[in-house]
């Protein structure tokens, strides 16, 4: 029983620390007019315009992949995905700042992202290799966020916050609702 009330606190916890963060796990991007273009705006609310739209579709993907609705072998599925999944390096380029080229660009980052995902899951080699590949190739495409604190760096050096988190007036409700969490 004990553990059983460990396991409830840290339940709690969890969902503690989610609901204080909840903005920023929707729209990780600050609440200024140099970021407008990255979240879509539902409402009051605000949702990052790649995780909103990749990982939905790549979801999507995975699950008709599951159901096997795309018959192609596991070399056609890296193939697709990858050749799909390198419409984000336009994301180095200033296209992907007019919102419309930037939502086509992450409609093919989660279609790459699911498909190369199947392929990974489809090669005929034990689910050990297959999850060395997968992570991998997971920390491969980290580089691709390395790439966007870059650019977010730079533009938030040209603010007059510069990078002062806790004095940007963008971050400022975020950390009032953190700092009230017991954790």
């Amino acid at each position: 029983m004990k553990k059983f009330t460990k396991f409830k606190t840290e339940i709690k916890k969890a969902v503690s620390l989610f609901w204080a963060h909840r903005e920023a796990l929707l729209a990780h991007h600050p609440d200024c007019k140099e970021f407008e273009d990255d979240c879509y705006h539902v409402g009051e609310k605000r949702l990052c315009v790649g995780c909103f739209t990749a990982y939905p579709i790549a979801i999507a993907i995975l699950i008709f992949g599951a159901l096997g609705i795309f018959p192609w072998s596991y070399d056609r599925l890296l193939l697709y995905g990858f050749i799909a999944g390198m419409v984000q390096l336009l994301s180095a380029t200033r296209l992907t700042d007019i919102k419309p080229i930037k939502v086509i660009t992450k409609i093919f980052l989660g279609i790459g992202i699911g498909f190369f995902t199947l392929g990974i899951f489809s090669i005929p080699i034990r689910l050990f290799y297959r999850l060395v590949i997968f992570f991998i190739c997971l920390n491969i495409t980290g580089l691709f966020s390395f790439v966007r604190m870059k650019k977010i760096r730079k533009i938030c050096n040209s603010c007059d916050e510069e990078e002062n988190w806790r004095g940007c007036p963008s971050f400022q409700e975020e950390d009032s609702t953190a700092d009230k969490t017991d954790l």
